[in-house]
């Protein structure tokens, strides 16, 4: 087929999507070769009338548009929920964690200390060692409390945070939702009036 058939096809097909709605006499011919080849004029005996379908182009209908706003707006707002969760997820790992290792250390020096209370002693050095570890076992018990007590003040405070942060990209998904809703329906033409 000659490049000019392709060319002249190709300047049809591309003119028919820009154009819309308006058609254009397309002919389809067999070629020297037998190739199928698409004209403006009749381009022999054998030449058929076409009739081309014109192109959608970029223009979608106001349905199309409203269905693929709301897919956006929900995996926006998806895409906020699974921040907040990963927010969560990092406050408690940062909170917890180091907490939760230093009760461990403090555990193990309760378990220490009561293994030290069952020790056999002689009865007055045992009276006064026994006070001893007893106020050392208080002491670690009141980290403990103190830690757990600490890490919750934490943790709400965090997961605050991140509920704030949350509702501030969802404020700002549904402003950007509502005006590209109210740049759509102003571009819309006006309805008619019967």
């Amino acid at each position: 087929m000659k490049t000019s058939h392709w060319l002249g096809a190709a300047l049809i097909c591309t003119l028919g999507g820009l154009v819309g709605p308006a058609q254009a006499q397309v002919y389809k011919c067999t070629g020297s070769n037998g190739e199928t080849v698409y004209a403006q004029n009749p381009c022999g005996a054998g030449a058929k009338e076409v009739t081309m379908r014109p192109s959608r182009g970029a223009a979608r209908s106001s349905a199309e548009v409203a269905t693929q706003t709301a897919v956006f707006r929900s995996t926006d707002l998806s895409d906020a929920a699974i921040a907040e969760r990963n927010c969560v997820s990092s406050a408690r790992s940062s909170i917890y964690t180091p907490v939760d290792n230093r009760i461990a250390g403090y555990q193990r020096q309760l378990a220490e200390l009561n293994r030290q209370l069952v020790a056999p002693r002689d009865t007055l050095a045992n009276a006064t060692y026994e006070s001893g570890v007893r106020a050392q076992v208080a002491s670690l018990q009141q980290s403990i409390s103190s830690e757990r007590q600490t890490a919750e003040t934490s943790w709400a405070q965090a997961q605050d945070r991140c509920a704030d942060q949350r509702r501030d990209r969802e404020a700002a998904i549904e402003r950007k939702y509502d005006a590209a809703g109210t740049a759509r329906e102003a571009r819309a033409p006006a309805p008619v009036q019967r």
